[in-house]
């Protein structure tokens, strides 16, 4: 009876540890985050109107991760201070671009800001990329990217 009970209790911790494993949406991470250098928009080719800014999403499915560059992200000049995190929400996948405070320079830059999405949710989510900037001590946020997507093995 004792070895039954000890039996059934480690089948369902095994089998609640595969179900986590397969669909761990608590380990989606940002990882190989970089910034480029101040260029103008002659430099990228990565929207159809290279004076705006555009987001190219790269991910061949399964389980590898997703590559992110948003490319002639308007700054103020100067050294970028971006930061990026990601939040998982139930079937929503939000990025968050923090460019920190912004209006503190007589100038612009287009900037470029890449990264890896790793341990994506399974099944369809949504993908919401935001940009926040603050402006005279207040946060603002600015959705510049959303779209569905199904993860399938």
């Amino acid at each position: 009876m004792k070895q039954t009970r000890i039996l059934a209790a480690a089948t369902i911790i095994i089998a609640l540890l595969w179900a986590c494993e397969k669909n761990n949406t608590a380990n989606t991470s940002i990882s190989n985050a970089s910034v480029s250098d101040c260029h103008t928009s002659t430099d990228k080719l990565a929207a159809k109107d290279m004076n705006t800014d555009s987001i190219v999403v790269s991910w061949p499915g399964g389980d590898n991760p997703m590559q992110v560059s948003h490319y002639n992200m308007v700054l103020d000049c100067g050294e970028p201070h971006i930061t990026t995190t990601v939040e998982t929400n139930g079937n929503i996948v939000t990025v968050v671009e923090h460019v920190g405070e912004q209006g503190l320079t007589n100038c612009i830059c287009l900037y470029d800001n890449s990264f890896t999405i790793n341990y994506l949710p399974q099944g369809e989510f949504t993908l919401r990329i935001k940009v926040e900037s603050i402006y005279a001590g207040t946060p603002h946020q600015t959705t510049v990217f959303e779209e569905t997507i199904t993860h399938q093995n």
